[in-house]
């Protein structure tokens, strides 16, 4: 009984951010179809795909997460045979997977494109770091909107992903593997992999203490 109602709470959150998904997969497309035309075409279609990165993970967990809770949803939710460890997991799991398959899809078509235009492969660890950033990103944001009931945090995190991100690209592309942006090969060295591994561990331990802190809470109005 309980695990089908999880699965409703899956599909409900699925549902509910579809065309979240769904949008900003279809313009980050376009982005990415714009930036191999040219040298003005390729710095609107980078811009615009980092501002579509940052609208899909904004509006995921606002809508999926932080409007939840304003609207007292957990409360109701709580009341039917499911526990708070099992609507935590819904949640997050749901939230998750709308992320994840846009992420995945355009973080690959990414790649693709640079392989198959002209241009350079040398881009391509710089690339994998600056979208992996985003993954970061996003399950912090997650965590933090899962975790916590003040709804202050939220922008705080928001803007810190937000501004991080100015620094954070000219620092990978000025490490070793990241600066070869003429090279028709990309070179995968040991800076670029600890950057790579770093952020996948930051995503991990985010959604981890996220999902920890929520259900170890005894109070929830």
């Amino acid at each position: 009984m309980t695990g089908s109602i999880v699965g409703q709470l899956v599909l409900k959150d699925l549902y509910l951010t579809r065309w979240i998904a769904a949008g900003t997969m279809l313009a980050g497309l376009i982005a990415l179809a714009i930036a191999p035309l040219g040298s003005t075409a390729f710095y609107v279609g980078s811009v615009s795909f980092v501002c579509v990165q940052i609208v899909l993970i904004v509006f995921l967990v606002t809508v999926g997460v932080v409007q939840e809770k304003k609207d007292k949803a957990l409360l109701f939710i709580l009341s039917l045979p499911v526990s708070t460890t099992q609507y935590t997991f819904a949640k997050m799991a749901a939230n998750f997977i709308a992320y994840i398959v846009p992420w995945l899809l355009l973080t690959a078509t990414c790649l693709a494109i640079i392989f198959a235009s002209d241009i350079p492969d040398g881009m391509m660890p710089a690339v994998t770091a600056i979208s992996l950033y985003f993954l970061c990103y996003y399950c912090v944001l997650l965590a933090v909107a899962i975790a916590t009931e003040s709804a202050t945090w939220i922008p705080v995190v928001i803007v810190i992903g937000n501004v991080l991100i100015n620094f954070f690209i000219p620092l990978v592309f000025r490490l070793p593997s990241g600066a070869n942006l003429s090279s028709g090969s990309s070179t995968w060295g040991l800076d670029i992999l600890a950057v790579l591994a770093l952020e996948i561990a930051l995503s991990a331990a985010a959604l981890a203490i996220g999902f920890l802190a929520q259900t170890r809470k005894k109070n929830f109005v």
